[in-house]
């Protein structure tokens, strides 16, 4: 029978757990020889993320063959909620029980029906005319400048000389609110690369909440084009990549 063990800092689960918050309430853990896989989208099919923890996230990580699993996210929060960031999680599956334990605490997650689950494949690719490499806070703090403010565009143009140039707009043109990056020496960590010139509307909420599991020093990458998805991806601890998509208004 197929079993598995694996030791991780609390930390890296404290922070799937507050992703995952923000998509869907249950999600198929399929943990295999490289890692721990989350695919999941959100019930109105408008945000979805793809979540891989590699082997080396883990202190110890001992998982032989794939297994999927059906779990209730909030079932893992019972135990991880008491921990500190120096603390340590076990996670085990023997005898078709799934467990975790820490600092004394053991708890048996009741698995749901894989065939009553929601299963995302792959995540679907675009041709994206534009790869934005900034810090997470210069996202965020736009966001959350727009307040009550429905919407955003996310306009590639091209300046006097030449330049391709981004824009973010919000959708109120009375006081509209703008966030246009600069790259200079001042901000090495921005880098823009672009083809295509685009215009693409955003919900605000649906952008913020997505990226609301980032760190404000935290080093993403956005990409998007003509009417696409916005595309994010980033790595919050070492070994555990994320890449979030967000689909555009019509």
């Amino acid at each position: 029978m197929t079993k598995f063990s694996a030791t991780i800092d609390v930390q890296p689960v404290k922070t799937l757990l507050s992703i995952l918050s923000k998509l869907s309430e249950e999600a198929i853990y399929t943990w295999g020889p490289d890692g721990l896989r989350i695919r999941v989208v959100c019930a109105q099919r408008f945000k979805l993320a793809d979540i891989w923890l590699k082997p080396e996230a883990f202190r110890e990580y001992n998982c032989p063959e794939t297994v999927k699993l059906g779990v209730v996210n909030e079932r893992l929060k019972d135990i991880i909620k008491t921990l500190t960031s120096k603390e340590t999680v076990d996670f085990s599956y023997d005898g078709g029980k799934f467990s975790l334990e820490a600092n004394g605490l053991r708890r048996v997650v009741k698995l749901l029906r894989l065939e009553y689950m929601n299963e995302v494949d792959l995540l679907p690719d675009f041709s994206y005319s534009y790869s934005l490499t900034t810090i997470s806070k210069d996202i965020r703090d736009y966001l959350k400048a727009l307040g009550k403010t429905l919407a955003f565009d996310a306009i590639l143009n091209t300046d006097s000389e030449g330049t391709r140039t981004l824009l973010w707009r919000s959708k109120n043109d009375d006081e509209p609110i703008e966030w246009k990056p600069v790259f200079d020496a001042e901000n090495p960590e921005r880098v823009l690369t672009a083809s295509d010139i685009s215009s693409t509307t955003y919900t605000t909420e649906e952008v913020l909440s997505t990226l609301g599991a980032t760190l404000r020093k935290q080093s993403l990458t956005l990409q998007g084009g003509q009417d696409i998805p916005l595309r994010a991806e980033w790595t919050p601890h070492d070994g555990f990549r994320v890449i979030a998509m967000v689909a555009n208004r019509s």
